[in-house]
């Protein structure tokens, strides 16, 4: 063992020259990687994307270039069940105080908030990526200027004990180490009614329509699997004599502060309003909703429904019937019937004349095949045509709607008819909409030659700006 390490020594000795010559070119490489700068920590760990990237701005990233002239900047945190997303806005503010959105740069991590029930300083703590990454992307003087939200969803609702109060106390804590502007109630759980007064925003915004009067705007219903939203600005008029103020939210863009209806049925979204309906007593000896052939069950929420048909089958007119007891139709809200919607909520003292919808009326729809163009974001209906295809769809047997709508999933199809009948009731009964009235059907919205989604994330970010 000491000859072959006396070998060895030997051989170092004899090759010193050599190896001082390799090292100089070594050593030179291993100085200029240190003083490169290196590539972003994100590349490994994340799936990025960006939602609105019409302009690239590599140089501001790294925080210092300085701010550019008319440059605004809000950072927005979704914090989701699955994991939290971090969109950075930067818009220009134009000569009329309108904001032209410039860029969205967007990146993700899992997992949520909410896995770290236990461990509330990690919760905050786990955010630090997302916070880094709105450093480097925001000139460093524009810092001190740049309002930062964080907007906790279902997962945090869902925690027992407090601990959701607990973990965004430690997210504010931990926020104000850091050089971006917030309030405290800019870290919060949104309720259904922050979500749909942020979509409403988002969605006026990027079809132009803000800055001019109440007329000019849109009103917008949005149907989830849980609840389903209205949102729509009132006159100052309306605003003032409101049967209810809870239902207002007073919303600023384009140097003007909107009065917004909302409201959040909680429970009436597509898969929630399924089990609704599916429960209902009037039809437990068999379901007018459900097509003759199939026998099941549905599970939503932990409960298990049955789905058993009626002696006759389906039958759309049958179905709605039922849906509208589902919806508590006649409950009274406390204001005159006519303004009232369902479930003892007030709709507001109008029905507003252009309507958006989306979601889940937009995946029926297309199932449907009522949206026949490939690549479609947006269509021009009328309520009537989802009566028109729910009265298809509960008239054919189960066996042959696969080949009736041949774009609808073999899972879906025992649904099917239950689904168009829910939207077409929702529509027309629940929000009073003319059956011949053109709705249009959004999927995302062209903004500057891209394509974006109506999300809430954009809306409060214009809010916090204005």
């Amino acid at each position: 063992m000491r000859h072959r390490d006396g070998q060895r020594m030997e051989a170092v000795y004899r090759y010193r020259g050599v190896a001082a010559v390799v090292a100089i070119p070594v050593l030179l490489i291993m100085a200029v990687l240190m003083v490169v700068p290196r590539g972003t920590p994100y590349t490994a760990d994340f799936s990025r994307s960006q939602p609105f990237s019409r302009e690239h701005y590599e140089t501001e990233r790294r925080g210092t270039a300085a701010a550019a002239g008319g440059a605004r900047y809000a950072v927005v945190i979704d914090a989701g069940s699955t994991g939290s997303r971090v969109h950075i806005f930067k818009f220009l503010a134009q000569a009329n105080g309108q904001l032209q959105l410039q860029c969205d740069e967007f990146d993700q991590l899992k997992p949520g908030l909410s896995s770290y029930a236990d461990n509330p300083p990690a919760a905050a703590e786990s955010l630090a990526p997302l916070l880094t990454l709105a450093e480097e992307t925001i000139p460093r003087d524009a810092w001190a200027g740049t309002s930062i939200m964080v907007g906790a969803t279902a997962g945090l609702r869902l925690l027992p004990d407090g601990k959701a109060d607990v973990i965004l106390q430690e997210v504010r804590d931990w926020l104000r180490k850091h050089p971006f502007k917030f309030a405290d109630d800019d870290v919060k759980i949104l309720s259904g009614v922050d979500e749909g007064a942020f979509a409403w925003l988002t969605l006026n915004y990027l079809l132009g329509r803000l800055g001019g009067s109440e007329q000019d705007t849109v009103a917008s219903i949005d149907l989830g699997g849980g609840s389903v939203q209205e949102a729509y600005a009132m006159t100052g008029a309306e605003a003032a004599a409101a049967h209810d103020k809870d239902y207002l939210k007073e919303m600023r863009a384009a140097g003007k502060t909107y009065h917004v209806y909302v409201y959040s049925y909680l429970g009436y979204g597509l898969m929630a309003g399924r089990a609704a309906v599916l429960s209902e007593e009037s039809a437990k000896d068999g379901h007018p909703c459900v097509p003759a052939g199939h026998e099941g069950t549905y599970e939503y929420a932990g409960k298990t429904m049955a789905m058993k048909p009626h002696a006759q089958g389906a039958h759309q007119e049958q179905c709605e019937k039922v849906v509208l007891t589902a919806m508590k139709h006649q409950a009274d809200c406390g204001a005159p019937q006519l303004q009232c919607t369902f479930n003892g909520a007030w709709g507001g003292p109008r029905v507003p004349k252009a309507f958006y919808v989306s979601s889940y009326f937009w995946d029926r729809a297309t199932d449907a095949g009522l949206i026949a163009e490939a690549g479609a974001i947006q269509q021009r209906v009328r309520p009537s045509d989802f009566g028109g295809l729910a009265h298809k769809a509960c008239s054919t047997p189960l066996g042959d709607l696969g080949v009736m709508f041949p774009k609808v999933a073999e899972e879906l199809r025992p649904f099917f008819c239950l689904d168009l009948a829910y939207a077409h009731t929702l529509l027309t009964k629940g929000f009073k909409i003319p059956e011949d009235a053109q709705v249009q059907l959004v999927k995302k919205v062209e903004y500057n030659g891209e394509q974006v989604e109506a999300a809430w994330p954009l809306g409060a970010a214009i809010n916090s700006l204005d």
